[in-house]
């Protein structure tokens, strides 16, 4: 399993809020599982915000950093994650609740030799 894992679930926030939803939670102890069983898997976690959300810049890194810790709380060593605030995504949507995509962390499976 551990040579095929391409990509991890993604988490995505309320809008304003870095805390970790339970749904959100589900999906990241799946991957915090895989990243436990795959000690050759190293994960980059990338934050995002919406447009309109408060302090986007803050928000942005607040998100990665409520991800990263909660792999942490669940077994992956934290030199093992890499966090970094990616921006805030640019684009309208008219759909209720559509901006849910843009207020998200994306954590990105590396090898440790950097083949990915």
């Amino acid at each position: 399993m551990c040579t095929t894992v391409s990509e991890l679930n993604s988490s995505f926030f309320e809008r304003n809020s870095s805390t970790l939803t339970e749904e959100a939670e589900s999906s990241l102890k799946e991957n915090a599982d895989i990243l436990s069983q795959c000690t050759n898997l190293t994960a980059r976690v990338e934050g995002f915000a919406a447009p309109g959300e408060r302090n986007p810049e803050t928000l942005l890194e607040d998100h990665a950093e409520s991800v990263a810790g909660f792999y942490e709380a669940n077994g992956v060593p934290a030199e093992r994650i890499q966090t970094s605030g990616e921006g805030q995504v640019e684009g309208v949507t008219s759909k209720k609740g559509g901006a849910l995509q843009y207020r998200r962390v994306d954590s990105l499976p590396e090898r440790e030799n950097g083949d990915m």
